[in-house]
């Protein structure tokens, strides 16, 4: 299946959530399901995933790419076995850098919403979360070079820098990048992520962390209340996952800023909550039938930043997944790692690591920024919230052990 410009290289993935609303394709054959992505028309259901988007196979080969690449880099720099550096060159390679393969450094096709024409056409803004795990692979990329591996030559580098570049460029200047830019949940925060991450690949080291207080000056400031919650993702159907999603993408943009010489783990909401605040909240949540492992690595990115003087981190850690010492989030997430992060700083003081905690009824409630004038706001494609929606959420009351 080709993307609509009919170019191999441009990345093409199908909006999940929307379902063709017609009673004879529901449950045709694969022929049948193919005639209605361009004769049904396509409505949304928030949460409920279209299997048929599977059919496509970008999303899920980027993203084990990416992991790939991680871990290959990682093994390398632990075992200094070219078998792993070329491995994770030959990935890179593939994705990036071979005129045969490579993709093309955009999303203008990413999560397309199908139907008849001119439906189908163009991406939605949506589809920039679909190229979030770029972020490992610059990691892994990092990696490589800080362990001199052979195979990433400064040819390979350079290029890499190339591509890059002009994907910040695609960040920057689509339509369908500033529309993600823009958002005020999820969505505007992996975007800060790639945008941050790729202008470190691409050497512009101010500019990423000129996007990243950016981030924490604007969209950050109405992401949290004061107890923690995440209105913006607890509107959402699947709300246990929508946090969680919203704290990876904090965390790691506070992790990337850590390593640029950034605290940005003691920035407060406009309600005075941090990260830590948001993670402590969600994890007293039940998820009901939601999945509770999604938390686990940000409960280790949070011990590693702040702390864990009383043991609770590690408590809920060994309780929800008693081997979770064995897992690769545990290695990443050690304060070593954070030089920047309360825990560390407080670790060289001999001090305790201040928790961040919200400011309750020192700030009212107001509509976040966003609104403006508007009666509604965009959080997904054909999601839309309103002020009046979102305010339960922002007055639950801070807990008592905050």
């Amino acid at each position: 299946v080709l993307p609509p410009s009919q170019d191999p290289h441009d990345f093409l993935s199908f909006a999940p959530y929307h379902w063709p609303n017609c009673n004879w394709c529901s449950h045709g054959t694969t022929h049948l399901i193919m005639i209605a992505w361009t004769t049904c028309p396509y409505i949304a259901r928030d949460g409920r995933v279209n299997p048929d988007v599977r059919l496509l196979n970008a999303p899920a080969a980027i993203n084990f790419a990416a992991q790939s690449i991680l871990y290959n880099a990682v093994a390398y720099a632990l075992q200094k076995t070219s078998a792993y550096s070329s491995a994770a060159v030959a990935f890179i390679d593939a994705f990036f850098l071979e005129p045969a393969t490579k993709m093309n450094p955009n999303m203008n096709f990413g999560q397309v919403v199908r139907g008849p024409p001119p439906k189908g056409s163009q991406g939605t803004f949506t589809g920039v979360l679909d190229l979030r795990g770029i972020v490992k692979i610059i990691n892994g990329v990092a990696i490589l070079k800080a362990a001199e591996s052979p195979d990433w030559t400064p040819a390979r580098d350079e290029e890499m820098a190339t591509w890059m570049s002009a994907y910040a460029g695609w960040l920057q200047n689509s339509t369908l990048g500033k529309m993600s830019a823009s958002r005020p949940n999820n969505h505007g925060t992996f975007y800060v992520s790639q945008l941050t991450s790729t202008r470190v690949l691409a050497g512009n080291v101010q500019g990423a962390a000129d996007a990243l207080q950016g981030y924490f000056s604007h969209q950050y400031l109405d992401q949290l209340a004061a107890s923690g919650e995440q209105p913006f993702e607890a509107v959402r159907t699947r709300p246990f996952h929508y946090r969680c999603f919203n704290l990876e993408a904090m965390i790691v943009n506070a992790k990337i800023g850590d390593q640029l010489g950034l605290n940005l783990w003691a920035v407060k909401s406009r309600y005075g909550a941090t990260i830590q605040t948001a993670l402590d909240y969600t994890m007293k949540l039940n998820p009901k039938f939601e999945d509770v492992t999604e938390i686990l690595p940000h409960v280790a990115s949070v011990a590693a930043a702040y702390g864990d003087p009383t043991g609770k981190y590690a408590a809920f850690l060994k309780k929800t997944m008693g081997d979770y010492q064995n897992k690769a989030f545990w290695l990443y997430d050690q304060t070593s790692a954070l030089s920047s992060s309360p825990a560390a700083q407080s670790a060289k003081a001999n001090a305790v690591a201040t928790p961040g905690v919200g400011v309750p009824d020192s700030v009212p409630f107001q509509c976040p920024a966003i609104f403006g004038t508007l009666d509604r706001i965009q959080i997904d494609d054909d999601v839309y919230v309103t002020c009046e929606e979102l305010k339960p959420f922002y007055e639950i009351a801070v807990p008592q052990d905050a």
